[in-house]
């Protein structure tokens, strides 16, 4: 657009009509702009997250769907404009003008930047199909793979922990998953302290009576290395169906650098991912992702379960 208005500049002295066609599409940038910088503040707005909640909680309109709404219409526009030059030829052909490399406008640049998050507000507002589920019974599904599931509430953390923690000590969640762990993140992630609290969470729960006797000399020498805790730690994630709960990840950094110690070995272990950031629990889970509601405490705040579609 910023390249149409440069090129129309230049023709519009001898043409009254291109005057009129560069003034609209000078008021339709600006209304572009307005536009992006409204989407780009849509996630610092305390109520974007309403759109999630079920139809009957609340009936006005959203700043979602205004955004979706204006973006549409501008689409229209944009079209039209293009199209009306196309067929009046508003505007010589530049082909045989020297090309110039200009600088990326800020606007564009934001739009860029702020193109993935509104990407994944439309999203949700187009898959949460208004489910509901349990975490105890998600869980404690038979499933092949390794399996992840994120939980993130509207309110923060309030009320995730101890929707998490009963799904974690749950009696048919000790009776399926031999080792269990959680670990809350330390920032910056520590991979060594990781492991160490991994393995001791391992033999404190679930993991004694599988390899008591093994994992209490690693854990009592006091000269025991890193390796000794890897290497136990290793074959308790190869060896045994687990369920971890990772507590407070912040970053997807931390993300990747957990899953290198958590391949999947098949053995239909579970992940729980415990955010309060709503893009990071979408992500743990991959592009395609369901959304069950478990939980409503009140019209204002709900926590959720991001699990990969089936």
């Amino acid at each position: 657009m910023q390249s149409f208005l440069k090129l129309a500049d230049d023709e519009r002295t001898r043409n009254i009509v291109v005057r009129t066609w560069v003034r609209q599409i000078r008021e339709l940038a600006y209304d572009v702009e307005d536009c992006i910088e409204f989407v780009l503040h849509l996630d610092k707005k305390s109520q974007w997250w309403r759109r999630l909640l079920p139809p009957f909680v609340s009936a006005a309109r959203q700043p979602l769907d205004e955004a979706i709404a204006e973006i549409r219409q501008l689409k229209i526009r944009v079209e039209d404009v293009s199209s009306r030059n196309a067929r009046y030829s508003l505007i010589s052909d530049s082909g045989s003008k020297p090309v110039v490399v200009h600088q990326q406008p800020p606007s564009a640049a934001r739009a860029a930047m702020g193109a993935t998050a509104f990407h994944m507000l439309v999203e949700a507002t187009d898959i949460t199909k208004r489910q509901h589920g349990d975490l105890t019974q998600l869980i404690t599904k038979k499933d092949g793979g390794l399996q992840v599931v994120s939980v993130w509430g509207t309110g923060g953390d309030l009320g995730t922990t101890s929707i998490i923690r009963k799904a974690y000590s749950d009696p048919e969640s000790c009776q399926n998953f031999a080792c269990r762990a959680w670990v809350k993140l330390a920032h910056p992630f520590n991979p060594h302290d990781f492991i160490r609290g991994l393995t001791a969470q391992f033999y404190a729960n679930t993991c004694q009576e599988l390899h008591e006797e093994a994992l209490r000399g690693v854990l009592t020498r006091s000269e025991a290395t890193q390796d000794d805790y890897l290497k136990e730690f290793v074959r308790q994630v190869n060896d045994v169906r687990y369920l971890i709960v990772l507590e407070d990840l912040s970053t997807m950094a931390e993300w990747d650098a957990i899953r290198t110690f958590l391949p999947d070995k098949k053995n239909g272990s579970w992940i729980i991912v415990s955010t309060q950031q709503f893009e990071i629990a979408s992500l743990c889970v991959g592009h395609s992702y369901q959304v069950l509601e478990l939980k409503q405490f009140s019209a204002d705040h709900s926590v959720y379960a991001f699990r990969i579609s089936r």
